[in-house]
């Protein structure tokens, strides 16, 4: 088993957390007994909301333009995969950003010109690289062989165990500039060897990658639901800078992105929002208990894993698709014992609820400290929209 450095930020999160915990027992807000029935009502929480039930999205609402297909009942989509290499060795990526727009368009990646903001002030956050062959050379790249491992606390969040099983080397970044280019690209790295490639458990793979196919040079992952703008959306994560988000997150441990200061855009999630798997859940607790975050992701349970429902600072379909960027600032809210009792914990679909239940005293930061970004960097791409755009 794989032992896992826990950052500062997480550590914080998860002591603030814990202590949230004992004062909400204090309070006989979930018994014991109700958290047993919260745990086996895992196998119940399987069935997706009726305007999941199609299986692939239409064209028209794909944002990714070299996504392949998006299948909303399986939860995944297939795109493009690339063959490169690291120190020699054998590494598969995909390409999903770029910071220029004929470079976006030439790859079908998503134009996002904030990425050479992010460059400016955190030179680590970008690996200088070589293309070789149309095969991108990478100076470093991510280590899959660790084992994921993600337990539920006794709240479902703060877990009691939780270790990324994807660990990147120092240098590595999914964010690339390719010699005698100025573009900045997104180019995570979701494999590596050269196959059979093991999309159970994961020991060469990103643990959300469901299916590589190194002949037809496609790649299939879980997708993540979320909101932007109030509407529902969907996203792929690949890294974060924090071990214990990766875990959560199916991602790669990437610490070189925790310098990415400039050039973000805010993605917002709720540590203890509401559990009603047939209403409108929300939060890293119910995804805990009642998303099988504890599991390896496969095809053949994807569909029935749940997503905390985050909800994203910026989309490229809004107002300003040039504010749009892949690296997400997070900000996680905690909802007081207040509002819990009154049953005020709704589910917050846009960045203006999460302000408004900020003002209104009834969601904070960790620890009750002001709501707002905990110091963690998250490498997430959008993928489409599901009803109307954002």
């Amino acid at each position: 088993m794989t032992q896992c450095r826990e950052s500062g930020t997480f550590r914080h999160l998860v002591l603030a957390l814990r202590k949230y915990s004992e004062l909400m027992r204090k309070q006989t807000m979930i018994s014991v007994a109700r958290v047993g029935l919260c745990v086996a009502a895992v196998l119940l929480a399987s069935a997706l909301p009726r305007h999941l039930n199609a299986e692939q999205l239409p064209r028209a609402k794909v944002v990714l333009a070299n996504a392949l297909a998006v299948d909303l009942r399986a939860q995944t989509v297939t795109v493009p995969l690339y063959r490169g290499t690291s120190r020699g060795r054998t590494v598969w990526y995909i390409v999903t950003d770029s910071s220029e727009q004929e470079e976006a368009t030439k790859r079908g990646a998503v134009y996002a010109p904030k990425l050479a903001e992010m460059v400016e002030a955190c030179g680590s956050c970008v690996q200088m690289v070589h293309e070789n062959d149309g095969g991108i050379d990478f100076n470093a790249a991510p280590d899959f062989s660790p084992e994921r491992r993600f337990q539920p606390g006794p709240m479902g969040f703060p877990p009691s165990v939780a270790a990324p099983g994807s660990i990147g080397a120092e240098a590595y970044s999914p964010f690339v500039r390719i010699a005698g280019q100025t573009a900045i690209i997104n180019a995570p790295i979701v494999a590596d060897g050269n196959g059979p490639f093991d999309v159970v458990t994961h020991t060469n793979t990103l643990d959300r990658v469901l299916a590589i196919d190194a002949t037809k040079m496609t790649a299939t992952l879980l997708i993540s639901r979320g909101f932007a703008n109030g509407k529902p959306v969907v996203y792929i994560s690949t890294e974060a800078s924090d071990p214990g988000v990766a875990s959560m997150e199916r991602a790669t441990f990437a610490p070189a992105l925790s310098g990415a200061t400039e050039g973000t855009i805010p993605v917002f999630a709720v540590a203890n929002g509401p559990m009603d798997d047939r209403g409108a859940p929300q939060g890293f607790a119910f995804a805990a208990l009642r998303g099988r975050l504890s599991l390896d992701a496969t095809l053949q349970n994807s569909g029935s894993l749940r997503s905390p429902m985050n909800v994203l600072g910026s989309f490229p379909t809004g107002a300003d698709p040039e504010s749009y960027t892949p690296v997400w600032s997070a900000h996680v809210g905690v909802w007081t014992v207040a509002a819990v009792s009154d049953h005020a914990n709704v589910q917050l679909r846009s960045p203006q609820d999460f302000t408004a239940a900020a003002d209104a005293g009834k969601l904070t930061g960790p620890d009750g400290k002001p709501f707002g970004a905990i110091g963690v960097i998250v490498n997430c791409e959008v993928v489409a929209y599901i009803d109307d755009a954002p």
